[in-house]
């Protein structure tokens, strides 16, 4: 009763033995909070407005939206996925001689939880995870850092040019693997002046963007198809502000409340990415959601989704060491029934 939940985390391990990294966590659990704003306007505003053409909707979403969530997250949670990749990849070969024979049949299994997940959420994020994974993430685990850092940023500016969304997540998850093999992860806790530095390098271009939107600027498109290059970047960017400003909240006061709030619910990240489509379809209909107008039930289902899943990740963390499409998952990857009771 007396070990604070931050310590619990602390101690807890994964099953290849190595403890887990609380900021990781809850940088996971933040990151699915701003993805559930855009999977409500893209599963259910849009589908009801825009039909197979939902895409469409992203012209007319709300501008908090659009500039604030909207491929702001989801670069976030796909640079996480890189990180973790690496972390995987290093702890599996402290347990096997063929570690990367575990990250294929992990990423194999991913892709069938996004096959399914496909039906219910069209435009999904783990089956890209796992085809992007299989194509360009194993290939670049044999490279070394820095090369892997330098491929990372190539397939990002080339990504960005090509489809909204899903063109930069090949460069993301290099250049989470390759950060993860430069002890960013490990960096998370400490060098805050270099966070704060980044931060306010960050910060300045989000908010330049943010004023040449609001001024009516128009920028380059510098473009070869559907998107444009400083639109995609500047998500990145702006989702890389955010991170930065997270992790030096985690240096203050807000830590405790912030790693209770977060970080069961980003060490059951897959779970609740699942369940998030689960409520969505199921408590829109009883909201009246179906148009742009809807937005304080839209608030509503939103912040009920996050209250419903940090108080569930808790209560089931307390019982078990995974969340349920967690240890199906390593189930799976390593063959064998991992023991998930405490």
């Amino acid at each position: 009763m007396g070990t604070s939940y931050d310590a619990k985390l602390k101690s807890d391990t994964t099953t290849t033995g190595r403890s887990r990294i609380v900021e990781l966590d809850v940088l996971r659990g933040f990151a699915l909070c701003g993805i559930h704003v855009v999977n409500v306007y893209q599963q259910v505003v849009f589908a009801a407005l825009f039909g197979d053409q939902r895409g469409l909707g992203i012209t007319v979403m709300p501008p908090i939206v659009r500039y604030g969530f909207y491929e702001r997250f989801l670069p976030i949670f796909t640079l996480l996925f890189g990180v973790s990749f690496a972390i995987f990849l290093a702890s599996a070969g402290n347990r096997t001689d063929r570690p990367r024979i575990v990250l294929a049949r992990r990423l194999a299994v991913l892709g069938v939880f996004g096959v399914l997940h496909q039906v219910f959420h069209p435009g999904e994020a783990l089956l890209p995870y796992a085809v992007f994974g299989l194509v360009v993430l194993l290939p670049v685990s044999f490279m070394r850092p820095w090369w892997a850092v330098a491929t990372g940023l190539l397939l990002l500016v080339i990504g960005a040019q090509t489809v909204a969304g899903y063109g930069v997540m090949p460069g993301l998850l290099v250049l989470g693997y390759a950060l993860a093999g430069l002890g960013v992860a490990d960096a998370l806790a400490v060098h805050t002046r270099r966070w704060a530095a980044a931060t306010a390098v960050l910060g300045t271009v989000t908010v330049a963007y943010w004023w040449s939107i609001v001024a009516g600027i128009e920028l380059p498109r510098w473009s070869f198809g559907a998107t444009s290059l400083p639109s995609q970047l500047a998500g990145v960017v702006t989702g890389l502000f955010y991170v930065c400003v997270m992790v030096l909240l985690l240096r203050t006061p807000a830590r405790r409340p912030l790693v209770w709030a977060l970080a069961p619910m980003g060490r059951m990240a897959l779970t609740n990415y699942l369940l998030a489509t689960i409520l969505i379809l199921t408590f829109s209909p009883l909201l009246g959601i179906d148009g742009l107008d809807d937005w304080p039930a839209v608030a509503g289902l939103v912040f009920g989704i996050i209250a419903v899943e940090t108080v569930t990740s808790r209560l089931w963390l307390n019982r078990f060491r995974f969340g349920p499409a967690e240890w199906v998952w390593r189930c799976a990857a390593w063959w064998e029934v991992v023991p998930i009771r405490r």
